[in-house]
């Protein structure tokens, strides 16, 4: 009787978790992909598994976009361009007619949006009223008044066609009448609608709707595209629709509305610049006549004195004479004197921003001041344009309060700030002068002051009159400017119905389907793929489950295939490589004796035992195969063996081991059946008569291997490799459950089993079996040189 407890302790150590887990990094570095970025290989793997989902759903896809592109209407698009004059020179224009154009660049765009604008077309082109297009024909005539009221309405006609009623959206009745009269011209209501009695069939209902004019142009400004060009002389306007003829109308009654106020708006502004010259005009002759006064009045005065014996006939000194010299120091003394008391009793006296620059106006050194002139000018002009913009817009628009903001910032920074400026340079041109003139001042104080007085006053007429004359010119050009202008704007292309959409939508929604469902089916596959529980990829395994593949089994269509078939020598080659793999993994310690099992039914453990056990025979290794699925192996039947007397009655003492040992076709293979089908199996598979049958065999067989039973079948498996030792577990993608697996797996952990590694059964070609596969380089497939040596690759031929 031999030793049970010497052949327990025979099998290699359990595989422990430090085995796992090297086990499973070196799977993963044999890995193509690794953890380096989103692994492609398995998306295309997807792909192509679910290719019919995917080119179902794109079929789908395209059948919805083309299906959509027959209700959905054209689009056409509708384009102008309006021409802007700027002004062309960079320094101040003499003239009020362009000294500065009406708006900048960017206003215009602001002004071709704003409200003025669009709710006269909006009013025009009753973009207010909603209604369905087989009504259009009826509201033909429709308009309504300045006050009117929005909502919606239903219009219904009595089946005798000679009354109609008139309701709002809640079903009130709002108004009834008899068919061909006025509709809705109560001032509740504010329709101007009188339909033909004609176009009001009997029975008939007609729905509309009518929203504010704001509202209608707010619309048409987010449809409205409007692109100035880089230098601001071009403005084109772009508008989408569904009809050719709507779109195009709406285009061209924008930018006739618009060439129409910007007319306006530089008329106006027109008319005040020229009422602001006006009374500057006046102004200006006032102050000429106050001047001729005073020297008429002095020359009265001083008629009947004696004359300057200095002074030449034409009343003035010859100049390079020291009088001449100091007549013009004194004169040009006394009048920053009196241009620096007059900028300085403006200043303090006068609170009124406004009134500021009108007091510095006549001032001599401020007109004689380049920047204080030119600052004055500017003030004049934008208070021109303010009042011009003040007519048409509300002082809540961006417009207006840009040009008061910058009339507030002349007023009260810039104008007050150069004229301080040029008193302090009158007062030290006063100092400098002063300095001068006292110097040389006592060879001419026997002067008469009244020759330097007269002096004065000469220069303050010609002064008064040099103004005059200049305000005088300039009010005449603005009023000629105003009687011939133009505006800064015309149509330079109108808008012309287009005969093609712009876009063609038929075959972009047909595109956009095909490519939404081929997405949704990629994006599908994928998601299904990462929702399977089922093992499909080698990272599953190596990484999920710490446990290494021992080698690949592809997918065989046709089991009756011949040895010369293609994916029959890819099997032959596969269970090659894993019958080397096993006895690398198992050791030397003795012959192997290994137990072959699987999660579950159906995942083709019976299939690889056999075709192992033929491939370890066929090395020249004696071979036992041992059916341990005692409750329904059927592996006599691949075999062409028996199943009783077998395993089981063995162990029940009813024959000896040579009965139950079967000799196959196959050399150095042989076979013991399941046995006949009794309760107490489980029992008898973990009797001492087990072990004894482990312990014969082992010392006639090189390679011993027991098909198990699943691991969901009960205890069968565990009880086999508990005496075997060793175990190998059979995979089939695409069918065995990932989370069974890891459960029937952790029972493993506390039984002193080895387990070996995986072996993956029927691959599809194109997944993961490229990374393991065995198959023939050019020229090394192996072939038979006679017919002699066909025997064992014959044979196989009846395994798979």
């Amino acid at each position: 009787m031999p030793d049970h407890t010497s052949l327990r302790r025979t099998p290699p150590p359990p595989l422990t978790a430090a085995d796992l887990s090297r086990a499973g990094t070196a799977v993963e570095k044999f890995s193509p992909n690794g953890d380096e970025g989103p692994d492609w290989h398995r998306y295309l793997t997807v792909v192509w598994r679910y290719r019919w989902w995917i080119l179902a759903a794109t079929a789908l896809g395209t059948i919805g976009g083309a299906a959509a592109s027959r209700f959905l209407p054209p689009r056409y698009v509708a384009q102008a361009t309006i021409w802007i004059q700027t002004s062309g020179g960079n320094g101040p224009e003499r003239g009020p007619i362009g000294a500065n154009q009406l708006l900048v660049a960017s206003a215009w765009t602001d002004l071709l949006k704003s409200y003025v604008v669009l709710d006269a077309v909006a009013r025009e082109r009753r973009l207010y009223l909603q209604a369905r297009p087989r009504d259009m024909a009826v509201m033909a005539t429709f308009a309504v008044a300045d006050q009117y009221r929005p909502g919606r309405y239903h219009l219904k006609v009595d089946r005798t066609g000679q009354h109609f009623s008139l309701q709002d959206e809640d079903g009130t009745e709002l108004e009834r009448g008899d068919v061909g009269a006025a509709i809705g011209r109560t001032d509740s209501l504010g329709f101007r609608w009188t339909p033909a009695a004609a176009d009001l069939a009997p029975g008939a209902e007609i729905v509309f709707g009518v929203t504010t004019l704001r509202d209608a142009s707010r619309g048409l400004s987010d449809g409205l595209r409007v692109s100035p060009d880089l230098s601001g002389n071009f403005l084109r306007i772009a508008l989408t629709g569904p009809s050719a003829t709507g779109v195009t109308g709406v285009v061209n009654a924008v930018a006739d509305r618009f060439v129409a106020v910007a007319t306006d708006l530089k008329r106006a502004k027109l008319t005040e610049l020229g009422r602001l010259l006006r009374e500057q005009l006046q102004a200006a002759e006032a102050g000429m006549h106050r001047a001729e006064s005073a020297l008429e009045a002095f020359r009265v005065r001083t008629i009947t004195l004696p004359g300057d014996p200095g002074v030449a006939a034409a009343g003035a000194p010859p100049r390079g004479s020291p009088l001449g010299e100091f007549f013009s120091l004194r004169i040009e003394q006394d009048q920053m004197r009196r241009d620096a008391d007059a900028l300085e009793h403006v200043l303090i006296s006068m609170r009124d921003p406004g009134a500021l620059a009108d007091a510095l106006a006549p001032i001599g050194a401020v007109q004689r001041s380049a920047d204080l002139t030119q600052a004055l000018h500017e003030l004049t002009t934008k208070r021109a344009e303010q009042r011009a913009l003040a007519y048409r817009y509300t002082p809540d628009h961006p417009t207006l309060q840009r040009v008061t903001s910058e009339i507030e910032t002349l007023e009260r920074t810039t104008i007050p700030a150069l004229a301080k400026a040029l008193a302090t340079e009158l007062e030290s041109r006063e100092a400098v002068l002063g300095t001068q003139i006292t110097a040389g001042g006592r060879e001419l104080r026997g002067i008469p002051q009244r020759a330097i007085e007269e002096a004065r006053l000469r220069r303050d007429a010609t002064i008064a009159e040099n103004l005059f004359t200049s305000v005088q010119q300039r009010y005449s050009e603005a009023r000629l400017a105003e009687a011939s202008s133009t505006a800064d704007v015309r149509v330079l292309d109108a808008a012309v119905a287009p005969r093609r959409p712009v876009k063609d939508s038929a075959s972009r929604l047909i595109a956009l389907g095909f490519l939404a469902g081929l997405g949704f089916g990629v994006v599908g596959a994928v998601l299904v793929d990462r929702l399977d529980r089922r093992v499909r990829y080698p990272d599953q395994v190596t990484n999920g489950m710490g446990l290494r593949i021992l080698g690949a089994l592809p997918h065989v269509k046709n089991r009756k295939a011949g040895p010369d078939d293609e994916q029959v020598l890819q099997v032959i080659e596969t269970m090659r490589s894993v019958r080397l793999s096993l006895l690398h993994a198992y050791g030397t310690a003795g012959p192997m004796v290994i137990t072959i099992t699987s999660p579950a039914v159906g995942d083709g453990k019976s299939f690889v035992s056999t075709n192992l056990a033929l491939a370890c025979a066929q090395a020249g290794q004696r071979t036992m195969l041992v059916d341990g699925d005692t409750r329904r192996g059927a592996l006599h039947r691949v075999l062409g063996g028996v199943r009783k007397p077998g395993l089981t009655d063995f162990l029940a003492g009813r024959v000896p081991l040579e009965a139950v040992k079967q000799a196959l076709p196959y050399p150095l293979l042989h076979f013991i059946g399941a046995g006949s089908r009794l309760r107490e199996s489980p029992e008898l598979l973990g009797s001492p008569a087990m072990v004894d049958l482990l312990v014969r065999l082992r010392a006639d067989y090189q390679v011993i291997l027991v098909d198990s039973p699943p691991l969901g079948a009960g205890v069968d498996p565990y009880t086999l490799g508990t005496l075997t030792g060793a175990m190998m577990l059979v995979l089939r993608t695409g069918t065995t459950n990932l989370e069974l697996a890891r459960t029937r797996l952790a029972m493993l952990e506390h039984l002193p089993i080895r387990l070996l590694g995986v072996l993956l059964n029927d691959v599809q070609p194109g997944e993961m079996y490229g990374y393991y596969s065995y198959t023939y380089a050019g020229g090394y497939a192996a072939v038979d040189e006679d017919n002699s040596t066909r025997v064992a690759r014959r044979r196989m031929q009846g395994v798979l």
